[in-house]
């Protein structure tokens, strides 16, 4: 009996050294409880934070993104820092204190192809595409060289996962000017569409060259072929000698259907010499043919206007276009029937720098600042606002919608930019510190130049995650 207990003991020990503990899944921070406030909710309830997480690291010294949530697997975060061996991306598992599951040495690869390191600080070309010049997964990164060309620019694209890199625009090739004409790129939410093309620097270069030559083409990136091509020759800008160097391009599709759209700042001058005025938005709406059936034909655009330095989000499922309206919340514009509705309007006081769109518009995820106490340089809130059930909004009334708004993260510093992911119902909130020293070249601000000032940022990042 005693040789008995003895057996079963030693067995039960050597099983207890075989057990791993199971990991704890920390519910961050924990030392600002009262900060971060995780929703609890009701049974079913789809909008409530069920988990939070959050990692501190150093970027690289870039005013881009550099947290990705998209094209990583469940649980996990893409984080792109600096390091002594360059600039590295890592895939983490968040749930064990972010446990690294994979380490891309992107400055390595980048070294060996020979590719300057200037794009750090941004050239103006790579200004035009600062935050795209990752893809949203945190997989590919773009980037621009003149060091091969005699009078344009190439765009190549690298895949960070293979080491390998592909050419798609050659402005020698094409002949664009470097001097004539820029490159626009643009990610759709899901990495899965890039949109690139030339774009001319200046409105005066609309009569100096044909139609032909202001193409942009849309790029699947599971299959790596041209899908479409868009020429955008009548979206000209009036003016002459308009510079169009602050051009923005977004895209999104669904199903087969693809919205582009170019933003162009309108500036006037006042006499106290301060900018106002607002932006010109050219939006495109288009099927993917079927093989076979491509075209370059000339599209027309659809016209509107929102206000300057807005962000915009572009949602092809529902044909909607959203941006912010300072003092007013945000504002969609359905493109079916051209009508504008306030769809989530917020108090005079608030300010919203980033948002997301949930589920075709019946929720929003807003980074929201107080005007009246932090200003827009101030730490922000991390915001939900829902739809209340059956509740709409008809385009031939000015009733405005009843939203419920609830905090989701108290004081989570200054928003980069907001991430949501419908696949795995999460959201990354990239938080940084602004420089607010930092200039591009000349950053003077006078009645005949422009200012040319751009927010750079320290390189004390925080990826923090929240999941549904």
């Amino acid at each position: 009996m005693r040789k008995n207990t003895i057996v079963l003991l030693v067995l039960a020990l050597l099983a207890g050294c075989r057990r791993v503990p199971e990991p704890k899944t920390m519910l961050l921070p924990e030392e600002e409880t009262e900060q971060g406030i995780a929703l609890e909710g009701e049974e079913g309830d789809r909008y409530a934070v069920r988990k939070m997480y959050s990692e501190d690291y150093e970027a690289i010294w870039y005013g881009g993104y550099t947290a990705f949530l998209p094209g990583t697997g469940e649980h996990q975060v893409r984080l792109a820092e600096s390091g002594t061996d360059g600039l590295r991306v890592r895939t983490l598992d968040y749930r064990y204190g972010f446990y690294e599951q994979g380490l891309l040495p992107v400055g390595e690869l980048m070294a060996s192809l020979g590719i300057a390191a200037s794009w750090e600080m941004g050239t103006e070309d790579e200004q035009n595409m600062e935050t795209e010049f990752f893809s949203p997964d945190g997989r590919y990164i773009l980037y621009i060289r003149t060091d091969q060309s005699y009078i344009g620019s190439r765009l190549y694209l690298m895949d960070l996962e293979s080491g390998t890199e592909k050419l798609l625009l050659d402005g020698d090739e094409g002949v664009y000017p470097v001097d004539h004409f820029m490159i626009l790129t643009a990610w759709s939410r899901d990495s899965s569409i890039l949109c690139y093309g030339f774009y001319p620097r200046d409105a005066s270069v609309w009569d100096n060259y044909m139609g032909e030559k202001f193409l942009l083409y849309f790029r699947d990136m599971e299959t790596g072929e041209i899908v479409n091509r868009l020429n955008y020759y009548y979206s000209r800008p009036g003016g002459e000698g308009k510079s169009l160097e602050g051009t923005r391009l977004y895209v999104d599709h669904y199903e087969r259907k693809l919205l582009t759209a170019t933003v162009l700042e309108q500036e006037e001058e006042m006499e106290n010499y301060m900018e106002t005025g607002n932006s010109l938005v050219n939006f495109f709406a288009q099927e993917i043919p079927r093989s076979g059936m491509e075209t370059e034909g000339v599209v027309l655009p659809e016209v509107a206007n929102c206000p300057r330095d807005t962000r915009l989000y572009l949602d092809a499922e529902s044909d909607c276009i959203y941006f912010i309206s300072a003092g007013e919340g945000i504002i969609s514009l359905n493109l079916e029937e051209g009508s504008y509705t306030n769809t989530m309007p917020v108090g005079p006081a608030k300010g919203i720098r980033d948002f997301c769109v949930l589920d075709g518009g019946k929720a929003f995820v807003v980074a929201e600042y107080d005007l009246d106490h932090v200003g827009e340089m101030g730490p922000q809130d991390i915001c939900l606002y829902t739809m209340e059930e059956n509740d709409g909004i008809s385009s031939d009334t000015e009733e405005m919608p009843n939203m419920t708004r609830r905090v989701l993260y108290q004081n989570a510093g200054y928003v980069i930019r907001l991430q949501y992911d419908p696949t795995y119902r999460r959201l990354l909130a990239e938080t940084g510190i602004p420089d607010l020293t930092a200039e591009i070249k000349n950053a003077q601000v006078s009645k005949n130049s422009e200012s040319n000032y751009r927010l750079m940022w320290d390189p004390n990042r925080r990826a923090l995650i929240l999941e549904f």
